[in-house]
């Protein structure tokens, strides 16, 4: 009888345990491990929940967003027309000194990239909803143009671009001039069809013409070739 009631006592016991790790989870022997999932439980317990933004503060985040893209288009095409196409009119003057600000050459793909964030942006700000158009509709169709412009421009048209310059500073006897290359425009090439423009520079007066002292006297060039 004493023999059986222990064995009733142990099976209980057994009972109550297996319950127990059923309830409670698995036990982990491994106190590294046991420090790990308290630090996720933690983690779980204490992240509070995302909540999602408002439609006022995302359509003013969108109008911001236009604001900006349309500073960075104004700046591109300021940059384009101030640094790259005078290049080509120095070049048809024969002008002395041509600079070519090589990395200029990239910004050709902003007005077809900044064109679709501005109408992206405004339709959002307009909408409230994010800019996704459906497939065929004309926002999606213009979507779509407009990506693939700017994309093959940066992959064809600029490398084209810079070449067919290169090749006609050579054609028209150019050659590069390190010596006339400026404190922080390593991006640059100064390009000069005379050896006696070719020199180290003591300042920059106008539009970068490069000046340098002989004697007493400072000399300094025209480099627009006006």
């Amino acid at each position: 009888m004493i023999r059986a009631a222990k064995k009733a006592t142990r099976i209980i016991k057994h009972s109550f345990n297996t319950d127990s790790q059923l309830n409670d989870g698995p036990i982990v022997d491994n106190p590294l491990l046991q420090g790990t999932l308290l630090l996720s439980d933690m983690k779980n317990k204490s992240s509070p929940p995302v909540q999602p933004m408002s439609p006022l503060s995302f359509r003013l985040l969108a109008v911001t967003f236009v604001f900006c893209m349309i500073l960075t288009g104004a700046f591109s095409m300021y940059w384009l027309w101030d640094d790259v196409l005078p290049i080509y009119g120095r070049i048809y003057r024969n002008a002395p000194v041509v600079e070519t600000p090589y990395l200029a050459f990239c910004l050709l793909m902003a007005p077809p990239a900044v064109l679709l964030t501005i109408v992206g942006a405004s339709f959002s700000a307009w909408t409230g909803k994010k800019f996704d158009p459906h497939s065929n509709s004309f926002l999606h169709r213009f979507s779509t143009l407009m990506m693939y412009i700017s994309v093959k421009t940066i992959i064809y048209i600029v490398p084209a671009i810079m070449i067919l310059t290169t090749l006609t500073l050579l054609y028209k006897d150019y050659t590069p001039c390190p010596k006339l290359l400026r404190s922080g425009s390593a991006w640059h090439l100064f390009w000069v069809n005379d050896e006696r423009a070719c020199f180290k520079p003591t300042r920059y007066i106008n539009d970068n013409w490069p000046c340098k002292m002989i004697g007493k006297q400072e000399v300094c060039i025209q480099v627009d070739g006006r």
